[in-house]
């Protein structure tokens, strides 16, 4: 009768272990996936307050803010959800205070200053923002969250900014190239910036502007470089003569 009680009491041990090990390995998996499902919500919002900070630097309309604002909001929201902390809770008030402060229709400029930075990497980083911008702006609209005249406002302003970063840079490259007298590669630069404009599908005050002081450009290029022709034709001549003069005289 011992025996099976001791029996007994072990076979209970073992379930009780078996049962008390699945009840701690299920919790840290639980702890696993939250602390995953955290760090991917965390990303997220690292990514949109970064374009957040970005926008700033654009001519961008205040319903772009407002596009942020709610995705942002939306996360923390996420976030509260899978860790309910105070610190998550005063940035899900902070957002939407910012929401009501912004009407989501208001496709009016929060500024109108932009400048086009001199370092590469940042107009590399203004591009990917703009690119970014443009993705976030097209899902939230996929998704029924923004009004078409919002996006097809704000779609074309982003777009009209890319093209300005990129016509403004090879322009700017192209003039760097003629004053350090390498023609051939400004040439190629203003070429560039023209196609890039010609190949748009529409026409502004700036496109038109820009098309005209590059084909002014480009004409006086070539006529420097008709003239070096020349010039070099002239001297390879002259040079020509003087060794057929100097040469010593056949004798017949």
């Amino acid at each position: 009768m011992i025996y099976t009680i001791v029996i007994a009491l072990i076979i209970l041990l073992i379930i009780l272990a078996i049962v008390v090990g699945s009840v701690q390995q299920h919790k840290q998996r639980q702890e696993l996936e939250r602390r995953k499902k955290l760090a991917r919500y965390r990303s997220a919002l690292e990514q949109i307050e970064d374009l957040i900070h970005m926008s700033s630097f654009f001519p961008i309309g205040k319903s772009m803010l407002a596009v942020l604002n709610m995705r942002a909001y939306e996360v923390l929201q996420q976030m509260y959800a899978v860790s309910p902390t105070k610190d998550f809770q005063a940035r899900i008030e902070d957002y939407k205070e910012r929401m009501e402060g912004v009407d989501p229709k208001d496709t009016s400029l929060i500024s109108e200053e932009f400048e086009i930075p001199q370092n590469n990497k940042q107009i590399i980083a203004m591009i990917n923002a703009l690119k970014r911008l443009k993705a976030t702006l097209r899902s939230e609209h996929a998704r029924g969250r923004v009004d078409s005249n919002v996006f097809s406002v704000e779609d074309q302003r982003l777009s009209k900014l890319q093209l300005k970063i990129s016509i403004e840079t090879l322009i700017r490259r192209g003039r760097h190239a003629y004053e350090s007298h390498m023609l051939g590669s400004a040439r190629q630069y203003y070429e560039k910036a023209l196609r890039t404009i010609e190949e748009q599908s529409f026409s502004d005050d700036y496109t038109t502007s820009r098309e005209e002081s590059i084909k002014k450009a480009l004409e006086q290029i070539a006529q420097e470089l008709t003239d070096a022709h020349a010039r070099d034709q002239a001297k390879n001549k002259k040079e020509d003569d003087l060794e057929e003069l100097f040469q010593p005289k056949k004798k017949w």
